[in-house]
């Protein structure tokens, strides 16, 4: 279930937490109007320390203090855009590979460009949007020490939550630094045990933030809830773990110092703790992926209840234009803003597959032709009919796509060669006879006796029937005719077992291998299918002998692009048709209902999954940690490609996985979910680099960018506002 919503209408004191870096309001100033609430109210109200954790929370959310907008909690920037996800999503994703944006918005396309300076508006709004959150967990934290709560005479059983509840204030607050450490490096410092009160905050280096998020975390380990046992979208150990994995795996970018070891420590605490991978991958990315497995943290998102024009309405939102029907995602509308573009699309195999059985041309057999209106009543380019027999009986099958088809038989492959035809209508042939007209279109099955001068047709609609199939031996699952390959297809999931070719649904016309030769007979034996898997099945029935083929193909089905009507190349950034469109987040629940609100989406952003530490668990091997298994780490991508590949197609062995391989992968398995920029840099490919993507330095095809757009740049604003702090270099 999702995690509560609470009541906070009446916490606005929290809105005086507002932080602007340079300057702190001072937020113990009682107020003249006794109707305002401030803490030394709200707290004497025990549900409000739980209350107030919910606050923390959807600051990683929503934009302010009522619905989509009215209140914002930072200004400067639009509120909808002001979100702390939506900017983390800009930051982490349009200035890579994986993302770009139709719009014209201020100076969004900086990003994609690679150019920004210290004056972009949406640097700043996630500059003021982290540090809008710190101040609010920081404010809770002194609210919740000791001392505070013998001054309300908190009860023990109260003050036993709220220990954990504080600890999940400090999980956030290091949450938050972490990600000011990722893209600033060396930001603006305070904490609880800063006085309150207007003062010019000092600038902590890359090394001291380094060391304040892994001694936070640390210290609040044993406080926080066992893993999987917190409420759905509160921090428990393994996020923390999860964080502190991330911190040690970019050590060697933030301060020049290798943790591989620790991060392989860590990131093997949370596979031990035993999430489950979800089978699905799609439905980690949809209405209702609160009830997907394999999730660690989850900002959480209710069209109801959490409503915002950030988050992931925007994510939703945003990646549906062109051609693609928004009801379809459960949506209102599309905004035609994100695309991918094809450095990120190229990074997935193009569809191909193994084929287990291959179609069997079988024998030359004496054949007869059926000209007619449906082919331009030529007989030598008319579909023929087979005697496999050599006994005057032929058989085959003709798909005739319109009603009142009329045709004939000739018994060669031009008309001097005699033409049988009915001139009664009543199934007897003459020589020389009217046209046998077939009134309504469809795939027949067309038999014709010689020897007593008698034809049948039999209309018919293909199925797979089998215990390997969804239906088993009860019912069949339905094939589809594909005229321009001439074969009846399907493709689903099988299990091991048995499957025959059946029309009609029924008996009398069925169809198996008797010698396992991809020869087919009327009532043959039952085909095998070896193993679980994905299985594409084509039956071929143009004219004896009859065949069919089955291939288990090989495609990844996290490619969640959509392709009609968009360009893979980029030539225009701002046409949302160019550049392929994503499917990936969609405000559909996974049993096709949508979800509460076609506006504001239900899905939850998932921050951190159980598949992102089994590849950073191999990286880190890779890198030269040690306490790993490099065998397990296999079988751990093993796990995530065989979900990708719907069976072992797509195993890996050991000589596969390099470091090359885990940035690729991580980009298949992970994109859109806010870890690229981050991953390029740490492989090297972000900046300075010859790995280059469509419009990367505001050129079509990319060009390699300074080493110092690695961080960003504090913003000029604050720069202004606080002689104690130094510009990061490059700006």
């Amino acid at each position: 279930m999702k995690f509560r919503t609470y009541k906070i209408g009446a916490l606005l004191f929290l809105g005086v937490a507002l932080f602007a870096v340079s300057c702190f309001k001072d937020l113990d100033t009682i107020p003249l109007n006794e109707n305002e609430t401030t803490s030394a109210t709200v707290y004497n109200d025990p549900a409000a320390y739980r209350q107030v954790l919910a606050k923390l929370y959807a600051g990683l959310a929503v934009s302010g203090q009522q619905g989509p907008d009215g209140q914002p909690d930072i200004s400067g920037i639009d509120e909808g855009f002001s979100t702390y996800i939506r900017q983390y999503w800009k930051a982490q994703e349009l200035s890579t590979d994986e993302a770009v944006i139709a719009w014209n918005d201020g100076n969004i396309h900086d990003y994609e460009q690679q150019d920004w300076d210290a004056n972009n508006e949406f640097i700043r709004a996630m500059y003021n949007r982290i540090f809008y959150q710190i101040s609010l967990c920081n404010e809770y934290i002194r609210e919740t020490t000791d001392a505070k709560l013998d001054s309300r005479g908190v009860d023990a059983s109260l003050r036993a939550d709220i220990v954990k509840f504080r600890a999940e204030a400090r999980f956030l607050r290091a949450l938050s630094y972490w990600h000011a450490l990722d893209m600033f490096r060396q930001v603006p410092f305070v904490t609880e045990a800063d006085a309150v009160g207007s003062f010019l905050p000092r600038q902590a280096s890359a090394e001291e933030l380094f060391n304040f998020v892994e001694s936070e975390l640390k210290a609040i380990e044993s406080e926080l809830v066992a893993p999987r046992q917190n409420e759905y979208g509160r921090a428990d150990q393994a996020a923390a773990w999860m964080v502190l994995a991330k911190l040690y795996l970019n050590a060697q970018v933030y301060i020049n110092r290798d943790r591989y070891t620790d991060c392989i420590a860590y990131t093997k605490k949370v596979i031990d703790a035993g999430y489950p991978m979800e089978s699905n991958y799609a439905h980690m990315f949809m209405a209702d992926n609160d009830n997907a497995d394999g999730i660690i943290f989850a900002v959480r998102f209710d069209g109801n209840k959490t409503r915002t024009w950030g988050g992931m309405t925007f994510v939703c939102h945003a990646a549906v234009g062109g051609s693609m029907s928004a009801a379809a995602f459960g949506l209102d509308g599309g905004w035609g803003g994100t695309r991918v573009t094809k450095a990120l699309v190229d990074k997935f195999p193009a569809t191909g597959g193994n084929v287990l059985v291959s179609p069997n041309a079988g024998s030359t057999y004496p054949v007869i032709y059926v000209p007619g209106s449906y082919q331009g009543w030529d007989p030598a380019s008319s579909n023929q009919l087979a005697s496999r027999n050599n006994d005057n009986t032929y058989e085959g099958y003709i798909n005739f796509t319109d009603g009142n088809t009329e045709f004939k038989f000739t018994l060669g492959p031009s008309w001097p060669s005699g033409d049988f035809g009915d001139t009664g209508g009543d199934g007897t042939l003459e020589p020389g006879g009217d046209n046998i007209i077939v009134a309504n279109p469809g795939f027949y099955k067309i038999n014709v006796d010689f020897n007593t001068n008698t034809y049948t047709l039999l209309k018919t609609e293909w199925g797979l029937i089998g215990d390997a199939t969804p239906g088993g031996w009860a019912s069949d699952q339905n094939m589809t005719y594909d005229p321009t390959e001439g074969a009846w297809k399907i493709q689903l999931n099988l299990v091991a077992g048995k499957i025959k070719f059946r029309a009609n649904d029924d008996w009398p016309v069925n169809y198996g291998d008797p010698n396992g030769d991809a020869l087919l007979a009327l009532d043959g034996k039952d085909i095998d299918i070896p193993s679980a898997g994905t299985y594409l099945i084509k039956l071929y029935l143009d004219k004896p002998d009859y065949t069919y083929s089955i291939e288990r193909p090989l495609f990844d089905r996290r490619a969640m692009f959509w392709s009609d009507g968009q360009n893979l190349e980029i030539s225009d950034i701002s046409q949302f048709t160019e550049g392929y469109a994503v499917t990936k987040f969609s405000n559909m629940r996974s049993d096709g209902t949508p979800g509460s609100n076609p506006t504001w989406v239900d899905t939850d952003f998932p921050m951190f999954r159980i598949e992102d530490a089994y590849l950073m668990y191999a990286e880190a091997i890779l890198r030269g940690g040690t306490g790993g298994d490099v065998n397990a780490a296999i079988n751990y991508i093993n796990m995530i490609r065989g979900r990708a590949y719907a069976g072992t197609a797509g195993n890996i062995t050991g000589n596969d996985l390099t470091l090359d391989f885990i940035i690729d992968e991580r980009a298949r398995e992970l994109y859109w979910e806010c870890h690229r920029r981050t991953d390029l840099i740490r492989f090297g490919r972000f900046s300075e680099t010859d790995y280059l993507w469509p419009y990367k330095g505001n050129t079509p095809s990319g060009e390699s960018r300074p080493k110092f757009y690695d961080v960003f740049p504090i913003p000029s604003s604050d720069i202004g506002a606080n002689p104690n702090l130094v510009q990061n270099p490059g700006y």
